[in-house]
């Protein structure tokens, strides 16, 4: 409901109320809403004057009674009207005034004269009188509802939490409300304000400024005058407040009939956290210039928002080359099958809880440059603010660094494995050597010695006390020779194959060193490389040698298994074991030893061991089923 207008109630079809502003004239508004001015719409005719649709003689009448008018009631005037919808008439009209609403221009529809010139009317006493619209006292009780309704409305208003103001939608665009919230942040009051020139003379203090706005602003806010649009879209300004303060403010302007309400948004802080970023982005930008790291930015998006120098220089891409993270992955990793492992890091990342915990994603993968080569590189990336920050470190040397060690580690290996294969081959023919001519020797002599003690005299008693001397001590020596090539290479490995080997080698260690040793093998009809024999033998000897040595075992057990397409040797006692970290920094050559014979046939080696538990030594090795080196029983 137009507010400006008196509420009438029980009006006949025939009457139309039209508020005008006193001084200009201007129409305020038309009841009932429907009515037509002449032939012109009620809202057509809002905010223009109402001598426009008056015949110049008329004008002067109006003037005239409106001077003259009083409280109560107006003498019946007669106004010629002239549109272009409709060709002149002459109405019958009265001037009302309730209070201290606008004037209330009655015209009686119903009583239509010939076109004659109203200013020719001898006098108004001649015509007929009008009677008031009811009474004044059902335009009192008209005056207290439309009261009540405002206050309840205005109550709503006051207690909204943002600044609200209304203004007439049309010249001089008085205010006819602002919230305690509007006063509240501008100071102002609707005394100080009471029109939209005066707010913005104070709120807009620097000229300059308010045309760019008003530039920015005029065709919407003519729409939304116009009724071609209910709602503006929000318009962000700057406005002084009565002390002299700014806010930095967004705007929207609605219209409900010809009234528009203003509603108001501090954006000061968000503006002032924009600026910050905007000033922070800067002055990442810039440092990340000079940063020799490689770095980039993708939106939330995809988008690329940002490379430094560096990037472009370690990988020859632009951000034309690349203008979103699409692009950077299928140029990166023009292998489909090597990008489709890329991305399924990715989402592994985003999807294990574990992993998205951490902030930073750290991986490694090989990137393909702009000009074709390849660099390996550690990428750490990390989300915020609706950005993928992404740092790139170039490990290309660091890799090559890593394969040469490798790669000479694997040499060394291999050197150390060659090495190891030539001590074998000299071990097995300096045992067979020994075994067979210094053994072939001593039988000689053995033989030559009991040729002489034949043709002693038996009455030489010392000689053959002697001679039997010398035979003992050859006895014992061709023991010793036996003892000291099976040492060197047991003929059982050779001529019986790893599992005698390991049985003969667990039967002399318990009859040397009194340690109950059991060895069982749960193996069928296996096979092994003239390596791998040597390998494995090697290490159990030099487990049961460290038994004996440092473990203070009782009982030693040993087990030769198969598990899938490995062989697995297992040997356990229960000696008074040791901390595995602290022998890691001991030279314990022992273990050393055992290892690095593990990594020659390609095998692991694992200890576990616990003081006062034991010792666990676990050896496996891949199964070698190939036409060369198979060790013959």
């Amino acid at each position: 409901m137009d507010k400006s207008m008196p509420v009438v109630n029980n009006r006949p079809n025939d009457v139309i109320l039209v508020s005008i502003e006193k001084k200009s004239g201007v129409i305020n508004g038309i009841w009932p809403k429907e009515a037509r001015l002449h032939g012109v719409a009620g809202k057509q005719c809002v905010g223009k004057k109402i001598q426009s649709f008056l015949m110049p003689g008329s004008k002067a009448v109006l003037k005239n009674a409106i001077s003259k008018k009083n409280k109560q009631s107006q003498a019946i005037i007669q106004l010629e009207f002239c549109t272009k919808k409709l060709p002149e008439a002459i109405y019958d009209c009265s001037i009302w005034q309730v209070r201290k609403q606008p004037l209330v221009l009655m015209i009686h529809k119903s009583v239509q004269h010939a076109a004659v010139n109203a200013s020719s009317s001898k006098s108004p006493k001649s015509q007929s009188h009008i009677p008031a619209p009811d009474d004044l006292i059902e335009w009192e009780q008209a005056e207290r509802l439309v009261k009540a309704a405002e206050h309840k409305f205005k109550r709503i208003l006051e207690k909204m939490t943002t600044p609200i103001a209304v203004y007439e939608v049309h010249e001089p665009k008085r205010f006819v409300f602002i919230n305690c919230k509007f006063t509240e942040w501008f100071g102002y009051t609707i005394e100080d304000i009471p029109n939209i020139e005066h707010w913005r003379q104070q709120a807009y203090r620097d000229e300059v400024y308010f045309r760019s706005l008003q530039k920015s602003w005029q065709k919407e806010l003519k729409q939304v005058y116009n009724g071609e649009k209910h709602e503006s879209r929000p318009f962000e300004a700057t406005v002084y407040c009565k002390d002299g303060s700014k806010k930095e403010l967004e705007m929207s302007f609605t219209t409900d009939e010809n009234l528009v309400f203003i509603t108001f948004n501090n954006v000061t802080e968000r503006n002032s956290f924009l600026r910050a970023l905007h000033e922070n982005e800067k002055k990442f930008r810039n440092i990340s210039e000079q940063l020799p790291i490689p770095i980039c930015v993708f939106s939330e998006q995809g988008e690329t928002r940002f490379l430094n120098n560096a990037f472009i220089d370690t990988f020859g891409y632009t951000k034309e080359d690349i203008p979103t993270r699409k692009e950077w992955l299928s140029k990166a990793y023009p292998d489909e099958n090597y990008r489709n492992m890329v991305l399924a890091s990715r989402e592994l990342h985003a999807r294990q809880p574990q992993l998205k915990a951490r902030t930073t994603l750290i991986c490694q993968f090989e990137v393909t440059c702009k000009d074709g080569s390849k660099k390996h590189i550690e990428f750490s990336a990390s989300s915020g603010d609706k950005n993928l920050y992404v740092v790139a470190n170039d490990i290309t040397g660091k890799v090559k660094a890593e394969q040469d060690l490798k790669e000479s580690h694997r040499q060394l290996r291999e050197l150390s494995s060659y090495l190891e294969n030539i001590r074998e081959e000299e071990r097995k023919h300096i045992s067979r050597e020994i075994h067979d001519e210094l053994g072939q020797q001593l039988t000689l002599i053995k033989l030559d010695l009991m040729q002489m003690s034949k043709k002693l005299n038996p009455e030489e008693k010392e000689m053959i006390e002697k001679m039997k001397q010398v035979d003992q001590l050859l006895a014992e020596t061709m023991k010793s020779v036996r003892k000291i090539a099976t040492q060197l290479r047991p003929s059982i490995l050779d001529n019986l194959g790893l599992v005698s080997a390991l049985e003969w080698q667990s039967r002399e260690f318990e009859k040397n060193f009194g340690i109950h040793c059991v060895f069982e093998s749960l193996l069928y009809e296996p096979q092994f490389t003239t390596k791998q024999s040597n390998a494995l033998f090697r290490i159990y000897q030099e487990a049961l040698t460290n038994i004996a040595r440092h473990a203070g075992a009782t009982r030693v057990d040993a087990v030769l298994s198969q598990e899938e397409n490995r062989i697995v040797l297992e040997i356990r006692d229960n000696g008074k074991g040791f901390n595995p970290k602290e022998m890691a920094h001991k030279k314990t050559l022992g273990l050393k030893g055992m290892q690095e014979r593990a990594l020659m046939i390609d095998g692991d080696f694992q200890i576990e061991s616990t003081p006062g538990q034991g010792t666990y030594i676990l050896i496996s090795i891949p199964i070698l089923i190939t036409n060369q080196e198979i060790s013959q029983p």
